[in-house]
């Protein structure tokens, strides 16, 4: 076949092709519609209607705990074993706690000991103690009185040797020292000290003797103390005399002998006097000690005493509580009843703090969460049922529940608000913590209500509508105004008003 030569021409190509493009489309534009192919039609009918939330979570028990030590050490004993039954308080394992038990036994004497000190102090001074402190004053006071009695003794020896020297001091003089030279002179003094002495030393002695009083005793003792070391300082000076130049040939050996020897009584009885002055002192002291002592335990304890005994009782129950925390730290107690599902320590072991040994759960007390976005949450309430299945017990096994508390707090999980969501699960056969839960809430029901589904309802100007159809054959509408209700399961709306069980509605209608 010959082709035409306009066709060989290639703008004339072009030409034709832009014409059959045209006439295409002048044909979709211009072509009749089939309505019936851009609209789905329907009714409106009475229906039970529900809508749900869906969520899938996971089975948990009432108790789930993960137990572990709060110290270090040896693991020593581990008692239970996967599988057993406890009670709340049973010890479920322990570390060597040898020192911690030593430590609280320390402690809970020294709390006793404490205790005891603040009870004592309260009861005051037992009888036997009152007794013995006043049989003590009594012995001291006895020990005075018996010192202050046998004191003029001493007192008598005294105030003799002051007498004998002063008679051997005139019998010295009157045969050796008659002159008044300078030698005569100091002999002369001497002795004329030694004659006052011996009467004022006399005249007191008698007067204590006629009255011994505590007092009378202590001024004579004093007195004669410094008589005792007047006298003595004569008899030397008369002594020293004696060897003076122009008289220690005259006078002979045994006056020398009588006054050395008078000396010593001297010294003897001053020694005699000032015992005597410091027993009664140190017999004085004693007996003001046991008084003392004696008032202290009569008297009632002060508020000071008091406070400060209490704070030791205070101070021993702080170290009995941390021995006994220390000890508690070496050992896990089940702090609820339940079973044990793990046991992932073994005896010999290093046990560290806080490391997760055991795990004790209530498998006859369980509960499913799961976590509900917030586009649904505010549809929920507690008490609505739940209509379970579990991936383990298969699809069409269904088990009841509700809904037992919504958590107040949110959680973020992927970028989306969520919100944990617990209901109750009762009774349910081979059910284990740990499985997946399906969760299907019903958060609200209706039965027999008229409904439409969702595509039917058009929104304009805050106002809804569904168009019904007038001729069922040409597919004529018009739109009524309508009133909904519930947002049903399956794309369903309940229609509350504005249309009748049967109508003819268009469900759906491509633009």
């Amino acid at each position: 076949m010959k082709i035409p030569k306009f066709l060989k021409r290639k703008r004339n190509l072009w030409i034709i092709a832009i014409l059959v493009v045209v006439i295409i489309i002048g044909f979709f534009i211009f072509s009749p519609k089939n309505k019936n192919a851009s609209m789905q039609i329907g009714f409106a009918t009475k229906q039970n209607l529900q809508e749900t939330v869906l969520s899938t979570g996971q089975v948990l028990s009432s108790t789930d705990l993960g137990l572990s030590f709060q110290g270090s050490g040896v693991v020593r004993n581990i008692y239970v074993k996967e599988g057993d039954t406890v009670k709340q308080g049973k010890v479920l394992a322990s570390l060597d706690a040898a020192s911690a038990y030593a430590t609280l036994t320390s402690a809970r004497g020294s709390l006793a000991q404490a205790r005891a000190n603040y009870d004592k102090l309260l009861a005051g001074a037992s009888q036997p103690s009152l007794q013995v402190a006043q049989d003590t004053v009594n012995s001291a006071q006895q020990d005075v009185t018996n010192a202050y009695n046998g004191a003029i003794n001493t007192l008598n020896t005294g105030y003799t040797a002051i007498y004998n020297s002063d008679f051997l001091a005139l019998s010295v003089q009157d045969a050796y020292f008659p002159t008044s030279d300078r030698v005569g002179l100091e002999v002369r003094n001497a002795k004329i000290e030694l004659d006052g002495i011996v009467p004022n030393i006399k005249n007191s002695l008698d007067a204590v003797k006629a009255n011994i009083t505590n007092q009378g005793v202590d001024s004579l003792i004093s007195h004669e103390i410094i008589a005792l070391n007047t006298t003595y300082n004569d008899v030397n000076v008369i002594r020293v005399q004696c060897d003076a130049d122009t008289y220690k040939d005259r006078i002979p050996d045994s006056q020398r002998t009588l006054l050395d020897a008078q000396k010593t009584s001297i010294s003897s009885a001053l020694l005699g006097v000032t015992s005597l002055q410091q027993n009664l002192a140190s017999l004085k002291l004693a007996l003001q000690r046991a008084q003392d002592q004696l008032s202290v335990t009569t008297a009632p304890p002060t508020q000071a005493d008091l406070n400060l005994a209490q704070g030791q009782v205070l101070s021993a129950q702080g170290q009995v509580d941390a021995a006994q925390a220390v000890l508690n730290n070496a050992i896990i107690i089940a702090p609820a009843n339940g079973t044990i599902t793990q046991v992932d320590i073994k005896v010999g072991e290093l046990a560290t703090p806080s490391k997760e040994a055991i795990i004790l759960q209530n498998v006859g007390s369980l509960h499913a969460e799961a976590d509900v976005s917030e586009a649904n949450i505010a549809t929920l309430q507690v008490g609505q049922p739940i209509d379970y299945t579990f991936d383990a017990l298969g699809p069409d096994q269904h088990f009841t529940g509700k809904v037992l508390t919504i958590n107040p707090a949110s959680t973020v999980i992927s970028g989306v608000v969520d919100y944990l969501v617990k209901g109750s699960l009762d009774n349910i056969p081979n059910l284990k913590p740990g499985m997946t839960a399906n969760m299907t809430i019903l958060v609200a029901q209706k039965n027999d209500v008229l409904a439409v589904p969702s595509t039917a309802v058009i929104n304009k100007n805050n106002k809804q509508y569904v168009r019904v159809i007038d001729n069922a054959k040409s597919k004529t509408y018009h739109e009524v105004q309508v009133q909904t209700g519930l947002q049903a399961d399956g794309g369903l709306v309940e229609i509350t008003s504005g249309l009748s069980n049967g109508q003819e509605i268009i469900i759906y209608m491509k633009s």
